[in-house]
């Protein structure tokens, strides 16, 4: 937890626009790569709960691809938030990690609603 406080500290002075965007840029790679770490552990899950006959797929490459542009919309508002909203060193490391949770929280909800219905499928086959 240490490193991402390090990752996420903001000097102790005024910041320009430049600054503040750049801030959030920087930080961008990390978010992406995060996201794409718990997206394919989310779709792993996904595939070893799912029987797929032949010539199924599981994955809509465009809905990814849509799921991924929707982060990257949702993350730029965070550095426009702050242009905008609030100048102090709190809001960029705090919206940056709601704005992650946020969407680590609709990584995972396929994953979870398919756990849930391979519970449910476990219990109707028992009674």
């Amino acid at each position: 937890m240490k490193i991402l406080n390090v990752l996420l500290s903001i000097p102790n002075k005024q910041r320009s626009i430049l600054q503040v965007i750049g801030w959030w840029e920087l930080r961008r790679i990390l978010y992406n790569l995060i996201v794409l770490v718990c997206g394919l552990i989310s779709l792993s899950m996904i595939s070893c709960l799912v029987n797929l006959g032949p010539g199924e797929d599981l994955q809509e490459p465009l809905a990814i691809i849509g799921f991924a542009f929707l982060c990257n919309l949702g993350y730029t508002l965070g550095w426009i938030t702050e242009i905008f909203m609030d100048k102090s060193r709190r809001y960029g490391p705090k919206m940056f990690k709601i704005g992650l949770y946020f969407t680590l929280f609709f990584v995972f909800l396929p994953a979870v609603v398919h756990v849930l219905l391979w519970i449910g499928r476990g219990f109707t086959k028992m009674n």
